[in-house]
Order: C-alpha cells, then structure tokens, then sequence
C-alpha cells in the first residue's frame, strides 16, 4: 500500500514537472507567449513604488497599482504572487471580484493594469467585473488555459497555461494548474527584479527583519559591548585583578586600556590558561602586561556584523571576541560571537 501511494505521488510530481516544461517551451519557441509575457512584465514594473529622495523625503510622484483578481485555489496563488511583488518594491493588491462589487471596485482607478486568473476562463466571479474593469480603461492580463474562454476573449493580454489535466486522482482539484500558475508569476516576479535593476540592498530594505536584511544593515556597532560595560583593565594591574576583573564581567575578554581609553593590548580567557601553563605558580608575580597580546586583531566602528562574523569563523582557531577600535586606537567596544549569533547574524545566502 505504501509503495503504491508514493508511486503515485512520483507519478503525480512528473505530471507537475512536464506542465512547467511546457511553460519554458512557451518561453523559448511561442512569439505570442513571448510577446505577451514582456507586456505583461511593462505593465507589471509601471507599477514599481519610486525609491526614496537621498534626503530621505519621499518621492511625489504618482504610480499605479497592479490588482490582481481571482476566486477559489487561483485567489491564493493571486495572494502570494501579490506579497512577492511588494517585497520587490511592486505595487500590487489582491482584489477579490465579490467584494469588488460591494465596494473595494473602488480601490481601482483610471487605467490600473489588473491581471485576471482562471484556468478554463470562465469564473463567472470574474467575468462579472470585467465590464466594469473596461468601464475604468483598466489594461487586463488574462492567465489561463483557454485561449476561447469569455475571459481571454475580453482581456488585452492573455498569457496561456500549459493545457494539462490535473494531477488529482479525480482529475478535479487544481493541482498541476496551481503550481503552473504559481510558476508562471514568479517568473514575472524575477523578470521584474532583472528589469529594474532591482538589487540587494534594495532587497533588504523591505526586508530589514529577515536575515538578509540583517546581513545588510547591522553593524557591529549595534551589538558590541560598550559604554559602563565594556570590560576594561589597566597594564598595571596584576593576574589576580585580572583573573577578578574576568569573572566580574563575565564577557569572557578584557580591554587593556590607559586613562583615556587607547587600546593598548586584549586579554582572553585563553590568555589567562597559556599564561598559567607557562608560568606556574609564578603567573601570580605578572602584570597584564606580561600576559595580554599588545597586537590583537581589531575592528573599525561600522563595520558590517556580517563582515565580522567571516572574520572571527574563517580562521584557523575561530575568535570568541574581537575588540571594536576607532582610527585614534580608542577601544570603544567588545564584540562576542555570541551577540552576533544570538542577533541571528548568518554568513551564509
């Protein structure tokens, strides 16, 4: 029994595949998909929200929207494709026809491009606010996979979907549709980035709590230790302040530091071990000094916290923590690997 259910799951996940082949073939061979896929993907980056002045002031210029309209399983693909547009800086909603007759119509003004999903073109939901779309010199983009169907007849555009029957046992659920449909807009979507130029950093701008946009935007200034709580100690004082200082701050490092906070050297708790080991019961007669290292490696003030944790891992013998140093060489922080794993700071894509 279990053998024939992923049988058939395999059977029904190559039915899948081929529907997408088809989709490339269209891409490849077919002028009229090609055609219509470039001017749905115009009316699709006329719908781009302007970036923002350098000055930070916002752009005034007006833009439109791009509304997409579909019931049942294609009103979910329309939802999804319509949040991956607004990550990418696209300005597009989600009109359900039903309530568009009871109101939301009015979220569509003069010439809003709108983008139409039915597989056999004829959801009477739909076909019921074309008239009124027309009425408003909407520009419409039909997704189906009936060039004869009412709702390819009445739009501007039709993108066609690959003619497939459904991979449901019952050949009812839209299965194979879904995933073509769902296909079909990412691909627009990645057009969209590739023809605006739309790069990482504008990426992360929409993004600033994923961990791309951490990646982009935090700086080890946004985590290090610093302040009344950087852990600091003078040259002068001796391995048992050191060892006390050390378990006082429980940041696992110190800062050798002179009285106006220049960096003079960086204590870590495995300093502390290999100074024991060296010097036995006599490590109680030295000075940090004897014990620190006088040439750490360092960071700079606004230096990415990505950029820090490549430092600290891609070594050898990775470092548990780095000092944070301005151009003057005054010690204005501590960075752990910790905080940046604790912030969820990854080196990786």
């Amino acid at each position: 029994m279990q053998r024939d259910i992923l049988s058939s799951a395999a059977d029904r996940a190559q039915h899948m595949s081929r529907a997408v082949e088809q989709l490339h073939a269209q891409l490849c061979n077919s002028q009229v998909f090609q055609t219509a896929f470039v001017e749905t993907l115009e009316l699709l980056c006329g719908c781009r929200i302007p970036e923002s002045m350098s000055d930070g002031s916002a752009v005034r210029s007006s833009y439109q929207t791009l509304h997409f309209v579909a019931v049942g399983k294609s009103g979910g693909v329309a939802q999804v494709l319509v949040a991956m547009l607004a990550s990418v800086g696209i300005n597009a909603r989600f009109l359900h026809p039903t309530e568009a007759l009871h109101g939301d119509l009015g979220s569509v003004v003069r010439a809003d491009p709108v983008v139409l999903i039915s597989n056999n073109g004829r959801s009477a939901e739909l076909l019921s606010v074309v008239p009124l779309l027309r009425e408003r010199g909407c520009r419409m983009v039909a997704i189906t996979s009936r060039m004869d169907s009412p709702l390819a007849q009445s739009s501007d555009v039709v993108l066609t979907l690959p003619v497939q029957s459904e991979a449901c046992p019952l050949n009812q659920a839209p299965l194979t549709s879904t995933v073509t449909t769902l296909a079909l807009g990412q691909l627009l979507v990645a057009a969209s980035m590739e023809r605006r130029l739309f790069d990482l950093a504008s990426y992360a701008r929409n993004h600033p709590g994923g961990a791309i946009g951490k990646r982009i935007f935090v700086r080890v200034d946004d985590l290090m230790v610093s302040g009344q709580f950087l852990p600091r100690i003078t040259a002068q004082a001796s391995f048992k302040e050191c060892v006390s200082r050390m378990t006082e701050c429980a940041l696992g490092a110190l800062l050798v530091v002179d009285s106006e906070d220049k960096m003079l050297g960086f204590i870590g708790e495995r300093d502390l071990r290999m100074a024991m080991e060296e010097h036995g019961p006599s490590v109680f007669e030295c000075s940090v000094v004897d014990l620190m290292n006088s040439n750490p490696i360092t960071l700079l003030p606004g230096t990415l916290a990505m950029e820090a944790l490549q430092l600290m891992e891609n070594r050898p013998r990775p470092l548990n923590a780095v000092p944070i140093v301005d151009a003057n060489g005054r010690a204005l922080g501590l960075l752990r690997l910790h905080d940046l794993v604790s912030a969820g700071i990854t080196a990786g894509n």
